[in-house]
């Protein structure tokens, strides 16, 4: 399945995240729901989902479905305008697009959070609320970081603050001490794969995603939009050719040239998270479908070479047929030749 994937403003629901919406919208309802928030989670969680969804229902929830989540109609007119980018009340604080360099800049600039501070110090249009989202907050730089302070110590009347972060301990302490935590912890896989196949992903392949999803929804719907179904398919049928010493020439033709680009990201992913999970599963006494005969050991040191040759051939732009053969020679050598 390859869709276009709405981006977090325009998608109209969430899933797995119920009993936190419940909670927050009981906390909201009571006038207690704290001016600023780190929506934090693993990469893909749903943490920018959720902002856009805490923000609709902060600048106007009468619009709001029920009583007990941020449902909101995708017809109502501060859904469409979030989704548009248009709000008057919404400011997204973000890397910024470099006309120079015709890409992304690096980090998030101490000018931009000053263009948020003077947001937050104007008047809200109907005299309503106003919300800030930082998406993400783990790429302000220091100056940044330190200019968003003031705004957490001192925040204006009828503001709500988002700071969406994959890792929050690397954030400024004073900032840290400034929000309250909302963390999205990962969702079991059957949640992922009744997700997949709503969105019209078939049985098979939904649960091949949700396998190496780490119960990360928006990874999930990514990998399911870019054709990541065929491309983990590719990942499973390499490493069981590996563990069976047969030919894993197939893949060099497979994910090759430019007929692999679309698959080439998220089947190195896949191999990578794979063998990271069956050495972690392995650890617990639970042996690994694919593995069922190796040790942890094995597996973190096959995880740790296979890391190792896609960083270098990367890094060194090797032909992808060479750098395939060598991940299958290298990990065959440590799953066969140092058994138990």
């Amino acid at each position: 399945m390859e869709t276009d994937l709405p981006p977090p403003q325009a998608r109209t629901n969430q899933v797995g995240r119920s009993d936190l919406e419940r909670r927050l919208r009981t906390t909201m309802s009571e006038g207690a729901l704290s001016h600023g928030w780190i929506i934090s989670g693993a990469p893909g969680a749903g943490k920018a989902t959720l902002a856009y969804r805490l923000a609709r229902g902060r600048l106007d929830p009468e619009a709001l479905s029920n009583d007990a989540s941020f449902e909101m109609p995708d017809d109502a007119r501060c859904f469409r305008l979030v989704a548009a980018g248009a709000h008057p009340d919404l400011f997204v604080a973000q890397r910024e697009w470099d006309e120079k360099t015709s890409r992304y800049k690096t980090e998030i600039t101490v000018e931009t959070i000053r263009k948020l501070t003077k947001f937050l110090n104007r008047t809200a249009s109907g005299g309503g609320w106003r919300v800030a989202i930082i998406d993400s907050a783990d790429d302000m730089n220091r100056n940044a970081a330190n200019a968003l302070l003031k705004a957490l110590e001192e925040p204006p009347a009828k503001v709500l603050l988002l700071l969406v972060s994959s890792a929050p301990g690397r954030l400024l302490a004073t900032i840290r001490s400034r929000c309250r935590k909302l963390e999205l912890a990962a969702l079991p896989e059957t949640e992922i794969e009744t997700l997949l196949i709503a969105e019209g992903l078939a049985h098979d392949d939904a649960e091949a995603i949700a396998a190496i999803s780490r119960g990360r929804p928006g990874y999930a719907l990514r990998l399911a939009a870019e054709g990541g179904d065929e491309a983990v398919r590719l990942a499973h049928g390499f490493l069981k050719a590996v563990v069976a010493n047969a030919d894993i020439s197939k893949f060099f033709t497979a994910l090759g040239g430019k007929a692999g680009d679309p698959h080439w990201a998220i089947f190195k992913e896949a191999v990578i998270d794979i063998l990271s999970d069956a050495a972690r599963e392995t650890a617990r006494g639970n042996p690994h479908d694919f593995f069922p005969n190796a040790q942890a050991s094995q597996l973190l040191a096959a995880w740790e070479q296979a890391s190792k040759l896609i960083a270098q051939g990367e890094g060194l732009n090797l032909d992808r047929a060479q750098l395939i053969r060598a991940i299958g020679y290298d990990l065959r050598a440590i799953l066969q030749d140092r058994a138990a």
